[in-house]
């Protein structure tokens, strides 16, 4: 048995959350003996956590954010005694799961990398300022997982660190979960003559919806038979609402607002859409791909997910899209490499 640590802030709503769900929901216990460290006890999807798993509460410290980490490294107490083959820290930005991951008395510690680096820098401040004081840390850990190659690439571009381990591990989709949820009810109404599109995330500046609108705003001049779903919340609601308002487009979008299912409306739709500025992987896209739902995506947005192709005319794809019979793909072979790509680790 290989005993493994996992370090990760909390369960709650995000990608990178949902992915290490996954993670857990696919790995073999006869194999792995898992410790996951929280450092949040309020957890809103604790409960899809396998029971094989050993959750640890650990206490977060928020004022680590702006210290160095060389600085923290030296006064941390928190030390974890148990011994490890491998200690993980899932997080990639938490100053918290960095010290328990490093820390740890394990023989291999690896960071997992969600996002693409150098775009995240360039277009996030907070971001900037965080990782000022936490880049330092990279050079202790021995291995780096890139959810994507292109995430990967971009941070071996930025950080010039030799002697380590690449590994590229895409998100785990859990498509049995997806099918098992699809055909709950759902409280918004569909006009199933039209053809519908959702879009599915977080409202930050990261995910575009605000260039969504956009396109919504010149689509409605070649066609006028669909309706927009946005699923999810975040604190860019109240500017997109206005957005939408300001467009006179109300009659196209609908701001759903955050659905802990929301695979039951994605069921419902005929087509996905996501205008991201950037993506660590693009998960959604693949859940949509499970769902058998047309796909538009950017075409700067490939690098990020495997076997989908975007396009460089957004209007002119989405006008021509026609409702369909849908198919349902499992994802098997694709959720098979994930698993084998982890076990090399």
């Amino acid at each position: 048995m290989k005993n493994i640590a996992i370090f990760q802030t909390d369960l709650n709503i995000g990608g990178i959350e949902k992915s290490l769900i996954n993670l857990l929901n696919n790995l073999d216990y006869k194999k792995y003996n898992v410790d996951l460290y929280l450092y949040n006890r309020n957890n809103l999807y604790v409960e899809d956590i396998p029971s094989n798993v050993n959750i640890i509460y650990m206490k977060g410290h928020k004022l680590t954010k702006l210290v160095y980490f060389s600085i923290l490294k030296l006064f941390y107490k928190n030390k974890i005694t148990k011994k490890y083959d491998i200690a993980i820290d899932y997080n990639s930005y938490s100053m918290d799961t960095a010290l328990g991951c490093i820390l740890c008395d394990s023989k291999k510690k690896v960071l997992y990398i969600h996002n693409d680096i150098k775009i995240k820098l360039k277009e996030e401040f907070k971001y900037r300022v965080l990782h000022h004081f936490f880049k330092s840390k990279y050079k202790y850990y021995t291995t780096f997982v890139g959810v994507s190659k292109s995430v990967l690439d971009t941070f071996k571009e930025l950080n010039n660190l030799s002697n380590k381990e690449y590994h590229v591990i895409p998100n785990l989709i859990n498509t049995k979960e997806i099918f098992d949820k699809k055909d709950e009810n759902i409280d918004i109404t569909i006009d199933s003559k039209k053809y519908n599109l959702c879009s599915v995330g977080r409202l930050v500046h990261q995910k575009g919806f605000d260039i969504l609108l956009t396109y919504i705003n010149e689509l409605v001049k070649y066609r006028v038979d669909f309706h927009l779903y946005i699923v999810g919340d975040g604190p860019l609601r109240s500017s997109l609402s206005k957005m939408i308002s300001d467009l006179n487009i109300e009659d196209y979008v609908t701001l759903c607002g955050y659905k802990k299912n929301p695979y039951a409306i994605m069921d419902k739709m005929d087509g996905f859409i996501l205008t991201s500025r950037y993506e660590g992987q693009g998960m959604v896209f693949l859940e949509a791909k499970a769902l058998g739902l047309d796909i538009v995506m950017p075409k700067y947005l490939e690098k990020y997910v495997d076997d989908i192709e975007g396009t460089d005319d957004i209007i002119s794809s989405i006008t021509n899209l026609k409702k369909h019979k849908k198919s349902y793909d499992d994802l098997k072979e694709y959720n098979n490499r994930s698993i084998k790509e982890f076990e090399k680790i």
